[in-house]
C-alpha cells in the first residue's frame, strides 16, 4: 500500500511476488474506504487488548459470524497485529470502523498511527479523537513520539463518523 497527500491510497497485490496466481495482472489499484452509511451494517475492528464492552454500550452485542447477525448486533472482524493493520482494513474497505480507547497506563505512539492516518484519509476516510478533533501528530514538540487523543482514536469510512462519535459520547456520559 502506498499513500501520498493529495494523490490517494494505492494497493498492489502480492500474488505475483508470491507466485500464487501467476496470471494476475501486475498493477496498482486505487484504494477507497467502503461506502457503508448504516451503523448496523458496518464492519468493526478493535485492538486485541480491548473488549467491545469497554468501548460501546453493553446492550450492543457483536458477532464474528457475518452470515447470521441479529438485531442490535454488530459484525466484529477478527484481526491481529497492531493498529496499523486495522487502519489499513478501513483504508481498503474491508472494515468500516476501527476504534481504540486511550488508557492512562499506555502511551499512544505517533509511529503506530501516522502512516495509518494518511492511508485512511487519502482513501476517503476520517480519523479523529473521541471528541471529533483531528489527531495532533506534532503535539509532542520535543520528541514527536507521543500523541494525546481525547478519549481515544476513531477511524472510519467517513460516512459513519458522526454516528459512531454519538454512540461513544452516549457511552461516556453513562459511564
Amino acid at each position: 500500500m502506498v499513500s501520498h497527500i493529495g494523490c490517494g491510497t494505492w494497493i498492489k497485490r502480492l500474488s505475483n511476488i508470491l507466485d500464487i496466481t501467476p496470471n494476475m495482472p501486475d498493477y496498482w489499484n486505487r484504494s477507497f474506504v467502503n461506502q457503508c452509511c448504516l451503523v448496523h451494517e458496518a464492519r468493526f475492528c478493535i485492538p486485541e487488548s480491548q473488549t467491545w464492552e469497554s468501548l460501546l454500550p453493553s446492550d450492543v452485542k457483536t458477532s464474528a459470524d457475518g452470515i447470521s447477525i441479529a438485531e442490535k448486533e454488530f459484525l466484529l472482524l477478527p484481526t491481529c497485529c497492531g493498529s496499523l493493520c486495522k487502519y489499513l482494513m478501513v483504508a481498503t474497505g474491508r472494515a468500516s470502523v476501527f476504534f481504540l480507547r486511550a488508557r492512562s497506563e499506555k502511551t499512544i505512539k505517533v509511529w503506530d498511527h501516522a502512516v495509518g492516518v494518511l492511508c485512511v484519509q487519502e482513501a476517503g476516510g476520517k480519523v479523529t479523537d473521541w471528541n471529533g478533533s483531528e489527531l495532533d501528530i506534532a503535539a509532542d514538540q520535543i520528541e514527536r513520539r507521543v500523541i494525546f487523543p481525547s478519549g481515544g482514536i476513531l477511524v472510519s469510512n467517513g460516512s459513519l463518523h458522526d454516528q459512531i462519535l454519538e454512540m461513544i459520547s452516549s457511552r461516556l456520559s453513562v459511564s
